[in-house]
């Protein structure tokens, strides 16, 4: 309602201003005048990093440039000329609609923080993509077999006949990416609140990567299904996970991504991973 508000005040300003000449015959709205107006609403409304600009610099600086291009359109602007009275008229039409433009432009920041909200969920630390979490993720393989420490990860998805609802066939292929992604939001959440803080959650596509830590083989089986339970029972959705481990499975970040991400496909291994030279080392003492 408040957003409807703010454009329809917009609006109604801008029609104002447009008219301004048939409502008071002595007012001549110069070009630059009526050229400046409808840039500053652009500008303000679709240029998102505007919205992070103070609005006192948002309504001093756009001046010293309308002043110069009318000067320059002019001529001249004097003190003591008539066209005074006007120039001032113009400048304070532009502070108003580029604050009506700030009010709208801030309505739509709220309601894209609301969608994204409604889309991610309010998961107090969301997973990054898995462009941004890729080098992360290398990073603590890396540690791992260099500390020859254990090391797991899962490839979580979800059961796609899990979130199938009764969709009208024209629809349903839009109704199911939007259910899919609501779905992916709350899995989002839930992962980020099972697990510890130093677990890495990145979302790569339409499934998550979770690095863990120090876990071996017999607590990633614990830990999976205690998130299976999780989910079913506070999401209703049923996971896919395909898991990996360090040194068991694979030795490099790559291989462990394909291995659990071909398990949680449902893919057959396509061949056991050779086991490091120190944990055969370490087996034989």
């Amino acid at each position: 309602m408040r957003m409807r508000l703010l454009v329809a005040i917009l609006i109604v300003w801008l029609f104002l201003f447009y008219n301004i000449e048939r409502l008071s015959e002595p007012i001549n709205i110069t070009n630059v005048a009526y050229t400046f107006v409808p840039l500053m609403v652009i500008l303000t409304i679709l240029v998102p990093r505007l919205r992070r600009v103070p609005l006192w610099a948002l309504l001093i600086v756009p001046i010293p440039v309308f002043l110069v291009a009318e000067a320059w359109i002019k001529s001249s602007i004097s003190i003591g000329s008539t066209s005074l009275p006007l120039t001032v008229t113009e400048v304070c039409a532009i502070l108003v609609t580029t604050i009506l433009a700030r009010w709208v432009s801030n309505g739509v920041d709220e309601f894209e923080s609301a969608v994204a909200h409604i889309t991610i969920g309010q998961a107090s630390r969301l997973p990054e993509p898995f462009s941004t979490g890729q080098a992360e993720l290398y990073r603590e393989v890396k540690r791992a077999r260099h500390h020859q420490r254990p090391l797991a990860l899962m490839a979580v998805g979800i059961e796609e006949k899990s979130i199938q609802v009764a969709l009208d066939r024209m629809v349903q292929e839009v109704q199911q990416a939007m259910m899919k992604q609501y779905v992916l939001s709350d899995i989002a959440r839930m992962l980020c609140d099972e697990l510890e803080d130093y677990n890495i959650v990145a979302q790569r596509n339409d499934h998550f990567l979770v690095l863990l830590p120090e876990v071996s083989p017999e607590q990633l089986n614990v830990l999976v299904g205690r998130l299976r339970h999780a989910v079913s029972e506070q999401v209703g959705a049923t996971l896919q996970i395909g898991t990996s481990s360090l040194p068991e499975d694979a030795v490099t970040f790559e291989s462990l991504v394909e291995k659990a991400v071909e398990e949680m496909n449902g893919k057959p291994e396509a061949k056991p991973a050779l086991q490091p030279q120190w944990l055969v080392t370490e087996q034989h003492t």
